[in-house]
């Protein structure tokens, strides 16, 4: 793989990880958010069983 490449998928591994770290901080500080949009629900409950 050349070098640009696996910069650019570092860089997208990141902002995928801080997208879900969001996702997951904003469904604890508002839990009157939970069950608006399922996938979100989703995400929350799953990451919570790798951490």
């Amino acid at each position: 793989m050349d070098e640009k490449l696996s910069k650019e998928i570092e860089r997208r591994r990141q902002l995928a990880d801080r997208n879900v770290g969001a996702v997951v901080s904003l469904l604890e500080r508002r839990q009157e958010l939970r069950g608006i949009y399922p996938m979100a629900d989703l995400v929350a409950d799953n990451v919570g069983w790798v951490v």
